[in-house]
């Protein structure tokens, strides 16, 4: 779908040179060599400057012979000579000699170097083929006339043979026909040699002239120059050939009696295949046959019989040759030689009459219409000769060569420009109020005979129909390039002259069929592509050098405009939120936006009317909205994700205000794709404007989620409920809108990234699949036809996802069956309602929603329907039918495992023989609390089930509610026993109070409530009943004394006037107490020490093993460590520790903590020593801690009794000892061992980190799972205020 553009051209003319014999031209240097008058000229193609070399007479006195090759060695800087008459002559650049390097007696007819410019092969007078190395050192000599196909001879075992052959219509007796000979030479034919090397230098051919035959043939030579292959005996076959640089195919031109062709054959010699050329017979000769060095073009130079001669470029595509461009030469100025150039790839090099030598680079684009709106018909133009294959993309995606209308012209067209569209706030406007023949769908062709004609759409037919057709007064418009339609009345175009273009401005008066030039402007340089700006009031000039003009109309200059790194062959200026923009794409996929490199990996770019769209090197589509905040997002390459595409797939055209993106593959078959993001945008701008009908058919079109409809504007959605009804119409439509409601919004989610350039997002609908479903089923319940919505009714009540609401849909098909039974057949029967619902929802379910109705005739209806067994079901449904309706309901909801509401049914049971299963229901389910709610309170049923709530209660050991529930029950023996074992005294002597004990039986269980608070340390409470019920205060004070309430016992002894218990009980308490708390903190302080100096023994000789390990030093014998051997073991068995314990993967988590716990040992040398210390400080720590409240009581009463020593001693004590113990903090628990992560392992870990960490650490991450989280930080003290003023200064 591309065309050849005109991307570069320059021209130069050297009046005094006459004429040309060859030519060359060194890629390297940008220079071209030019042999004329027996004088070597260099010109230069970047300045235009011709500079004289050498001239033959100083080598050759006398006579100079002709002059059949010229090619320049960029590997020797030599420049080399063959004449006709066997001379090889070299030029060296540096020296400025000439030197013969070798004769051929018997002369040469054709010369040709390797691709590598490494083998030279000649052609003999004697027809006889030369291989020489570079430095012309002979290698082998051949006769071309070779009697042998060649070293490759085909192999044949006999399924080839012509009398095994079909011969169709000709019969058997083809198979036997004696072949005619083949036509002779064909007249225009020179008879002379053609050499053609193969791109990679592995093969040659040469077509020759076959003596016994006076026809042509083409052998294959090896490097070595044995022959490979002889081509199979063709009529008509001329001298022009050349062989694909990056193919397999060799290109040959070859006349017919009905038509001239070009035809090619493969290495082996086969025929692969043909396309015609639009000359009539003996019209012309073709002179020459090239291919641009990535074998997508050939140029074929054709030579009239007139004298004038044409250059013809042909691509290939689908297997369809188009001819491209034709560009011809007149008798005067006549085109003397070609070349492509090897660096860059579309470049070719011309050389005519009169040393005028041209350079045309050409590019491939798309010529397609601009415009932005659905007016535009997406129309792609293709050039193939005197026709433009002409289609419409947005009525029909059609593969070339094939396409959607023909346009024939009279010559071959060179380039098509289609009208120009004035683009304001991304919106086009192409049509005058008082004409409409010219839109953005008219195009105008330039013919190669500088005509120009012009087609335009017709309104009646849609088709393309001429409209003008008109020429340049006084001047070739074939010699202009670079053409763009501006305005209606106006083209602009460009001219070369030198190494300078002109840029002119043509008016154009299509009713007259005239075009004049209006003016030329000088642009100091070459221009190599001009675009509209998008007001249209002028257009970009781009120069060679990456310079950018502006041009305006009522202007006569250029003004700068801006600057890029680069020439871009794809220049675009586009108008994003009223602001030019210009993008730029160069040959290397660099992408420029106002001058700026974005990308570096883009093949393709088109402007869609609302995205930028780009192809890039990792095939991968890319839209970015056209405004600001996309193109921020593209300039700091924050694009969103791409689409996958085919490799190698380059963008064609977009429809504009539409879907559609259509790509082209490598093999040349489109492909039209409608990306994600057109799509949505699309989408959002019919939700906009409230066209929910055309967004529900694109959603449902391309897959999209459709709550996607809601999800973007909620308030209005549901506001317009009745219009989206009317919208979507069909009920179909409605149900899959229903069904697929989801909660949450997609625009926060699955399309996130398609929001992202709003200010603010959507608001989320809250329930909004019941807010949805509800509005949606009232708005088709208003209807007139609202019988018609029945499916998408049942639809809104299945999806709520509810039994209630899956009720209110079976009732909704009960009420249209009793609609049917009165009044006859409805649009959609109870019948095909019911097998909807069965279809939406499980036939079990369904069933078990219309048992829970307890409507029987329902739950019949959808049983008959389901493939349920009506053995199954009959017989138990006839059981409920025939049971009292409570006593059935609660077989109902027992079945439906309805337990509540089955325990309200059996509950209105009155009959006594229904309690016990309910007595049962309730201990099975668990249903205590309700039960009592359901019953009376005071009655029969109420107590038995209170009773059953506390044995189930007390079963569970929750004493203190199962005493409440026996009260409740009026159980007061129970309840008494139940809060005795709950220890509350204080209940347990009301229950006793309720049972009225008498006095004995009273003060026996005061005895033994005192017991059991003893035994559970409830030292205060049992002193209270021994006090208050019992009436013993001298037992009462010595509980206290036991339970160390010094401050209770010391205000009871007073209080009850016993004074003498002081010194009985309280003192001797007192200082054992503080006898115990003294040694216990000794003891703490002694294995607080004891821990802390092994943990330093451990790391110290851990360290130690670490710097002996690095300096290779390690010992033999570990005696040396025997005290700290626990060191060796974490380090050198730290990998047979983790596989050993995951070897015990299948223990419980429960016992595997517990294997853990018991690995932590403090035993010397065990394996983690070290984690087992820092635990058990932690815990010391901690108790020490956590005995500062009870120092403080005991240091308060000790001063209450004058023991002022022994209690500043016991404070001292802890004090120090909470001192040594801050202070030993930061050794125990260092940094790594607080701020090692928990999981080591894992895809960012590497061996020589985990090496690393257990080198320097010495803890791995495995190990340190083994220390629970809370002791690897030191424990803090929180009770910081515990310490008597009163004894610091004792």
């Amino acid at each position: 779908m591309k065309n050849l553009f005109l991307h570069y051209h320059s021209r130069n003319e050297f009046p005094t040179v006459s004429s040309i014999e060859c030519f060359c031209v060194s890629a390297h240097s940008e220079e071209v060599y030019v042999c004329s008058n027996n004088i070597i000229y260099k010109l230069s193609v970047t300045s235009g400057l011709l500079k004289t070399l050498f001239s033959l007479h100083e080598y050759y006195d006398t006579v100079i012979p002709a002059v059949i090759h010229i090619s320049f060695n960029s590997i020797t800087e030599s420049l080399y000579l063959a004449f006709k008459n066997g001379d090889v002559l070299t030029f060296e650049s540096s020296s400025k000699e000439i030197q013969c390097v070798g004769c051929v007696e018997s002369g040469l007819k054709t010369v040709q170097w390797s691709p590598d410019q490494e083998v030279i092969v000649m052609v003999t007078g004697k027809d006889t083929v030369i291989l020489m190395t570079g430095n012309f050192d002979p290698v082998t000599e051949v006769d071309l006339h070779q009697s042998g196909f060649g070293e490759k001879q085909f192999i044949t075992v006999g399924w080839g043979k012509k009398e095994t052959q079909f011969h169709g219509s000709e019969g058997k007796a083809a198979a036997y026909a004696i072949p005619k000979s083949l036509e002779h030479l064909p007249v225009l034919d020179d008879g002379q040699p053609q050499i053609s090397w193969k791109g990679d230098g592995s093969l040659f051919a040469v077509s020759t002239v076959r003596p016994e035959a006076n026809s042509r043939k083409i052998l294959i030579f090896s490097r070595d120059a044995v022959l490979q292959y002889t081509s199979e005996p063709t009529a008509g076959l001329e001298e022009a050939m050349s062989w694909q640089p990056s193919g397999s195919l060799i290109a040959v031109s070859q006349r017919f009696p009905n038509k001239h062709v070009i035809a090619f054959f493969e290495k082996n010699g086969l025929r692969h295949g043909e396309f015609s050329l639009p000359f009539a017979q003996n019209e012309c000769k073709i002179h020459n046959l090239s291919w641009n060095s990535e074998s997508s073009i050939l140029a074929v130079w054709c030579e009239y019989i007139t004298g004038k001669t044409c250059l013809q470029l042909w691509t290939v595509n689908n297997y369809h040759w188009y001819l491209k461009q034709c560009v011809n030469f007149s008798a005067e100025k006549k085109l003397l030689g070609i070349e492509w150039d090897m660096l860059h790839r579309n470049r070719l090099h011309i050389m005519c009459e009169g040393l005028c030598y041209m350079c045309y680079d050409w590019k491939w684009i798309t010529n397609c219409s601009q415009g932005s709106t659905k007016a535009d018909g997406a129309f792609v133009a293709v050039i193939d000769g005197a026709k433009i294959l002409l289609t419409s993309f947005r009525h029909a995606v059609i593969p070339p060569p094939l396409c959607g209308q023909t346009l024939q012209v009279s010559v071959p067209v060179n380039c098509i420009m289609f009208a120009p569209c004035k683009k304001v706030n991304n919106s086009c406007i192409t049509d005058r109020a008082d004409d409409n023949k010219i839109n953005s769908n008219t195009l105008c062709t330039i013919l190669t005979d500088g005509s120009v004609v012009v087609f335009s759409e017709s309104s009646s037919t849609k088709c393309h129909v001429q409209l003008a057709a008109c020429n340049l007064n006084g001047e070739n418009a074939a010699e202009l390039h670079h053409w763009l339609w501006m305005t209606e009345d106006t083209f602009l175009c460009c001219r070369t002259h030198g190494s300078v273009s002109y840029l002119v401005e043509i008016s154009v008066d299509l009713n007259a069929g005239k075009m004049n030039v209006r003016k030329e402007i000088h642009t100091n340089g070459i221009v190599v592509s001009i675009v509209l700006i998008p007001d249209g009031s002028g257009a970009v000039v781009q120069l060679a050098d990456g310079i950018l003009f502006l041009y305006k109309f009522d202007q006569d200059k250029l003004v700068q405009y801006s600057k890029v790194p680069e020439a871009c062959e794809t220049l675009q200026v586009t108008l994003i939120d009223g602001k030019d923009v210009l993008l730029g794409l160069s040959n290397r996929n660099r992408l420029y936006v106002d001058g700026q490199e974005v990308a570096n990996n883009v093949t393709s770019l088109v402007v869609h009317s609302e995205f930028i769209l780009l192809t890039t090197l990792r095939h991968m589509l890319l839209c970015v909205q056209l405004n600001l905040k996309g193109l921020q997002s593209l300039i700091k390459g924050q694009c969103s994700p791409g689409r996958h595409i085919e490799r190698g797939a380059r963008l064609v055209t977009s429809v504009a205000g539409d879907t559609s993106v259509i790509l082209q593959m490598p093999r040349g078959n489109l492909e039209c794709i409608q990306p994600r993001p057109l799509t949505l945008h699309v989408a959002t701008v019919y939700l906009d404007s409230g066209q929910y009908g055309a967004a529900f058919k694109l959603l449902r079109k391309q897959r999209i989620n459709l709550n996607l409809l809601c999800d973007h504007q909620p308030t209005e959605f549901l506001a317009n409920i009745d219009f989206v009804v009317d919208e979507l119409k069909d009920p179909t439509w409605l149900s899959l809108l229903l069904s697929e409601l989801q909660e949450g919004s997609v625009t926060l989610t699955m399309y996130k990234e398609y929001y992202t350039h709003l200010e603010q997002l959507p608001r989320i609908l809250n329930n909004k699949v019941q807010v949805v479903c509800d509005a949606m089923r009232d708005a088709m319940l208003r209807r007139q036809d609202a019988d018609r919505y029945l499916l998408p009714v049942l639809t809104s009540y299945v999806q709520k996802q509810s039994d209630k609401d899956l009720a209110d849909a079976l009732i909704k098909v009960k009420t249209v069956k009793e609609a049917e039974r009165r009044n006859g057949q409805l649009e959609i029967s109870a019948d095909e309602a019911l097998k909807y619902l069965l279809y939406l929802v499980d036939v079990n379910r369904l069933y078990d929603v219309a048992l829970g109705l307890y409507d029987f005739d329902l739950v019949m209806l959808v049983a008959a329907k389901s493939n349920k067994d009506p053995k199954e079901y009959l017989p138990f449904l006839n059981k409920l039918r025939r049971m009292e309706p409570n006593y059935s309901f609660f077989l109902i909801d027992k079945h439906l495992k309805r337990f509540e509401s089955a325990l309200y049914h059996i509950s209105l049971c009155p009959e006594e023989e229904y309690f016990q299963e309910c007595l049962d229901l309730v201990k099975t389910h668990k249903l205590f609390s309700k039960a009592l709610d359901v019953f009376p309170k005071g009655s029969s049923r109420y107590l038995d089930i209170a009773t059953v709530y506390a044995d189930y209660l007390l079963d569970n050991k929750l004493y203190q509610e199962a005493g409440i529930m026996y009260a409740r029950a009026q159980k007061y023996h129970k309840a008494l026993t139940a809060y005795q074992i709950a220890g509350d005294w204080r209940e347990t002597l009301l229950a006793a109070n309720q049972l009225q004990y008498k006095e004995n039986k009273l003060h026996e269980l005061c005895q033994q409530l005192v017991s059991r608070l003893k035994g559970k340390c409830q030292f205060g409470e049992a002193a209270e009943v021994l006090s208050h019920h019992l009436g013993d205060f001298e037992e009462s004070i010595a509980v206290l004394v036991q339970g160390r309430l010094w401050n209770e016992a010391v205000w009871s002894s007073f209080h009850y006037r016993r004074a003498d218990m002081i010194e009985t009980h309280v003192k001797p308490g007192i200082l054992e107490h503080l006898e115990q708390l003294s040694g216990q903190l000794t003891s703490s302080k002694k294995q607080f020490t004891a821990y802390k100096t092994r943990l330093n023994a451990v790391r110290t000789a851990k360290e130690q093993l670490q710097i002996e390990e690095k300096d290779g030093e390690l010992q033999e014998e570990y005696d040396l460590y025997s005290d700290t051997s626990s060191i060796m073991s974490s380090t050198l068995t730290a990998s047979y520790t983790g596989s050993h314990t995951s070897g015990h993967s299948r223990r419980s988590s429960k016992n595997r903590r517990k294997h853990e716990r018991k690995m932590l040992s403090l035993k010397e040398g065990s394996p983690y020593e070290e984690l087992a210390l820092v635990r058990a400080l932690h815990q010391v720590i901690t108790t020490t801690y956590n005995a500062t409240e009870e120092v403080q009581s005991l240091c308060l009463v000790l001063l209450r009794f004058d023991f002022d020593k022994e209690a500043a001693n016991l404070q001292k004590l802890l004090s120090d000892l909470i001192q040594e113990m801050d202070n030993a903090k930061h050794e125990i628990w260092t940094t790594d061992l607080m701020e090692q992560p928990l999981v080591g392992f894992g895809p960012d870990a590497t061996v020589n980190s985990l090496t690393t960490r257990f080198q320097n650490q010495g803890l791995t991450n495995s190990n340190l799972a083994l220390l629970e989280p809370n002791f690897r930080f030191p424990p803090q003290n929180k009770n910081i205020s515990w310490k008597v003023s009163i004894l610091s200064a004792v």
